[in-house]
């Protein structure tokens, strides 16, 4: 396709534009967002100095400033006495084109300093955070494209402001920062991938500029606090590649998101709708269409769009009707591809599943012989001998085999809830850890009389647990201890409330664990080679995980070649 021409100067304003808005936007602290803007924004509007204020309280704190001699870097006063908290008690963006005619002014702050005219935008609008203040050295009225670009940048800041506020609510409530596709600039790389991975899609781009004649086309992500590049064919530096943000509010698919319906115009500047449209105006954009993508569910994904700085015919049936068709075949690739990866899953499990059973009947086979032939045996001799001196031991025998075969079942069921129940069931209660400790360690005591297990316990206060769990999982880590540790040696169990809640270690003395066991040491019907007596099914560590999981916590394991120490971790209340 032939390209069209466009003037470099369009093409500087716009594409710098779209890079800052877009790195702001990006910006995961607010000390990054402050230097995106103290780095671009004087540049962009025009000025001749630029400063960044942030509202604490009923104070303005100018934190950041970027001008030809110094303002106000690192003051504070007070919101009714400064032009910045006017914007911001107000809501508005408040342009004074001389300094001295204006009431609003404190001149005796602005006797000392170079400006004349100033601008000012406020950091999220609707409950400002900040502003943005532009200066300029003689008495000034700036143009529309220089407030518009200011309030772009505010845009931008009020965007990373949201951003950052709902990683740090996600951090304070213990939720994984990483598991939610909404925080960091991976944050949307499996959707950025999807579309990546659609053979199709480059096709549909170059399809949509040849019929439209217009020079940028993108596939965005859309939410209701994001707007994210998946991919683009750019013709006029418009400046946005896959992982790029546009501030949500600045865009027209922000509207699209509510009213699920497509945007089309050829010409802003003359349509009764969109020529007063801030996104245009901030944009520069002339033409432009845009058509929601919508799954198969029903639920908004995002948008196939194209724009323009000169008009464009694109209002009529046949440029429409192909944009909803590319728009519905993109949602179907992906839904395709959700579909493919759910099965791809359901048969995973299914295999894991198979070989789970298989595990499960040579294992439980194999470990249910012994103490059957125990039981078989010991019947068989009272039937015969009747009632001696030796039937209370061999009774002993039997009991201890039925106990042992009745431990068997119990993990058998644990497993079952575990893997197929969605977790294990817990009981919360407060607890005293110290107590529940020592019981378990004088359990395993009496059957390892010859194994010394010392305690150093420091829990000022009860805590919230399922006590017969959490007795559970550490009869499972104190005997995985005495049975693979060294038996001159003794295991230590160590416990206090850090500042990062509940923390136990089980540490042994004994050879470390090889590098290829660490990797299956907690999977089912796994085996330490080294273990004494070769008994069990194998599950204890699995078991112990499992409810460690299910009290919100971890367990890790470290190994060298002076023993092994396995470290429970529990955010607990404060």
């Amino acid at each position: 396709m032939a390209l069209l021409e466009y003037s470099t100067e369009f093409r500087t304003l716009l594409s710098n534009l779209t890079r800052a808005t877009s790195a702001i936007s990006r910006a995961r602290t607010l000390e990054a967002v402050v230097a995106t803007i103290r780095a671009s924004a004087r540049s962009l509007v025009g000025c001749e100095g630029i400063a960044i204020v942030r509202r604490e309280g009923d104070l303005c704190h100018y934190i950041d400033e970027d001008a030809i001699a110094p303002l106000w870097k690192g003051e504070k006063f007070s919101v009714t006495a400064c032009i910045s908290g006017w914007s911001m008690i107000n809501r508005q963006t408040v342009v004074i084109p001389d300094v001295r005619q204006d009431d609003r002014i404190p001149h005796q702050l602005y006797a000392g300093t170079f400006v004349r005219a100033v601008a000012m935008a406020p950091i999220r609008r609707e409950d400002p955070v900040g502003a943005i203040g532009a200066y300029w050295s003689q008495t000034y009225e700036p143009t529309q494209w220089e407030v518009e670009t200011l309030e772009a940048l505010a845009e931008a800041a009020a965007t990373a402001v949201e951003n950052i506020g709902f990683a740090a609510k996600l951090r304070l409530e213990g939720t994984p920062a990483l598991s939610s596709p909404d925080l960091v600039t991976g944050d949307y790389r499996a959707d950025i991938q999807a579309i990546a991975g659609i053979a199709a899609v480059p096709m549909m781009l170059d399809v949509v500029l040849s019929m439209t004649k217009m020079g940028f086309a993108a596939i965005a992500r859309v939410t209701e606090t994001r707007w994210i590049t998946c991919n683009s064919l750019d013709h006029v530096g418009f400046g946005l590649k896959p992982g790029d943000e546009l501030p949500i509010e600045s865009t027209l698919c922000n509207e699209i998101r509510d009213h699920r319906q497509a945007i089309v115009f050829d010409d802003a500047s003359v349509d009764g709708r969109y020529s007063r449209h801030h996104t245009p105006r901030i944009y520069g954009l002339r033409s432009y269409i845009s058509m929601p993508i919508i799954r198969a569910d029903g639920s908004f994904w995002g948008t196939l769009c194209a724009i323009d700085p000169n008009p464009a015919k694109v209002n009529n049936p046949q440029v429409i009707g192909t944009f909803k068709l590319f728009a519905e075949l993109i949602a179907h690739h992906l839904d395709a591809g959700d579909r493919l990866r759910m099965t791809e899953a359901s048969l995973e499990r299914e295999r894991e599943l198979s070989d789970l059973r298989e595990q499960f009947i040579a294992v439980l086979g194999h470990d249910l012989r012994n103490p059957l032939a125990a039981i078989n045996a010991g019947t068989g001799r009272l039937l015969k001998e009747g009632w001696t001196e030796r039937s209370p031991l061999v009774l002993n025998l039997m009991k201890a085999s039925i106990s042992r075969m009745t431990g068997l079942v119990d993990n058998i069921m644990d497993l079952a809830r575990a893997r197929l129940g969605g977790g294990i069931a817990l009981d919360l209660a407060e607890a005293d850890l110290v107590e529940t400790l020592q019981v378990v360690a004088d359990e395993i005591r009496s059957a390892h009389p010859d194994c010394a297990i010392n305690l150093e316990l420091d829990f000022p206060r009860p805590t919230v647990v399922d006590r017969l769990r959490i007795a559970q999982l550490f009869s499972n880590l104190v005997s995985n201890a005495v049975t693979h540790g060294l038996e001159e040696h003794p295991v230590h169990i160590t416990g206090r409330h850090g500042p990062g809640g509940l923390e136990v270690s089980v540490r042994n003395a004994g050879s470390a664990i090889p590098e290829e066991d660490l990797a299956r040491l907690f999977m089912p019907f796994k085996r330490g080679a080294a273990s004494r007596g070769g008994q069990g099914l194998g599950l204890g560590l699995y078991i112990a995980l499992e409810i460690a999981r299910a009290h919100g916590g971890t367990i890790d394991v470290s190994s060298d070649e002076t023993g092994t120490c396995f470290t429970f971790r529990m955010p607990t209340a404060r």
